[in-house]
């Protein structure tokens, strides 16, 4: 009896170690990568550890099976996040930030083909939505899913749709990867059944949301919501806002801005200069920079 409880867990485990190495070849970045590692093949291996365990019987064979099973329970996890801390520290991005089924590219090689290429962006469309979007000023602290809550309210009067939905898909969309790209800026983005509608929701957290770990206190937040044939503003939208936090001291500017309307002409003038940084004239770093 032993024997075929050994075999079928010896099987189940090489299922999941193959599938673990599927995870390895065939997701996109380091981060997902590791998720196959650490879950799949480390209960893969555990359950192959096991099922020798008690093919063996009780002896030698079975305590250097345990022995070592416990070593890959403890050992794959923290090699696990010693690789992903190395891989953010020196700045290893997710791969795809952007919303499933939007684009096919990554978001990060289309961001910055765009600003590359210095797209005109259908002639200061960006600058229209910047006196169209409407500007929510937040005092108070909250994490991205209670503030995604105040934004689907607003949001779904814009673009006709529930706001339920446009929660649960901003959400959604947090948990595949958070938003945060850099640690005070943050650009949640979807898409909804549709089409011929984008609308941008701009928000200031004075005492900033948490997003992630390593985003704790975002206090610039741009909203973008869309239907599938407006992609391309979708992503040229993403390259202006890129643009325009990289200005000089734009985030101090943004908490000091005392209401909205400072907040909006920051806005103003930072695309201004967005502008002239595609006639040549350069713009310094400050916090969104290509790896």
């Amino acid at each position: 009896m032993n024997e075929y409880i050994g075999i079928a867990m010896i099987s189940i485990g090489i299922v999941y170690d193959i599938f673990g190495c599927l995870g390895l070849v065939r997701l996109p970045d380091v981060y997902t990568r590791l998720q196959a590692a650490t879950k799949a093949v480390t209960m893969g291996t555990s359950l192959i550890l096991i099922g020798v365990a008690v093919y063996a019987g009780i002896g030698a064979i079975s305590a250097k099976a345990i022995i070592c099973m416990f070593f890959v329970l403890l050992s794959s996890p923290a090699a696990a996040h010693a690789i992903a801390r190395g891989a953010h520290s020196s700045g290893i991005r997710v791969e795809r930030v952007t919303a499933e089924g939007l684009i096919g590219r990554t978001i990060e090689s289309e961001l910055w083909d765009i600003i590359r290429e210095g797209y005109e962006f259908e002639k200061d469309y960006f600058d229209h939505m910047l006196e169209s979007s409407p500007i929510l000023d937040l005092e108070e602290s909250m994490s991205s899913h209670e503030l995604y809550k105040r934004i689907s309210e607003i949001l779904g009067q814009r673009v006709n749709r529930p706001p339920d939905i446009i929660q649960a898909k901003l959400i959604e969309r947090e948990k595949e990867c958070t938003t945060a790209l850099a640690p005070e800026l943050a650009i949640p983005h979807i898409i909804v059944e549709g089409e011929k509608t984008f609308e941008m929701l701009i928000i200031r957290t004075k005492n900033g949301s948490w997003f992630s770990e390593s985003s704790p206190n975002v206090h610039a937040i741009f909203v973008l919501v869309g239907t599938k044939d407006k992609w391309h503003l979708h992503l040229r939208t993403l390259a202006a806002i890129a643009t325009i936090v990289q200005t000089e001291n734009f985030y101090e500017n943004w908490l000091k801005a005392q209401d909205t309307d400072r907040l909006r002409t920051l806005l103003r003038e930072r695309s201004k200069l967005r502008h002239e940084k595609k006639k040549g004239k350069s713009t310094p770093d400050n916090g969104v920079s290509r790896r």
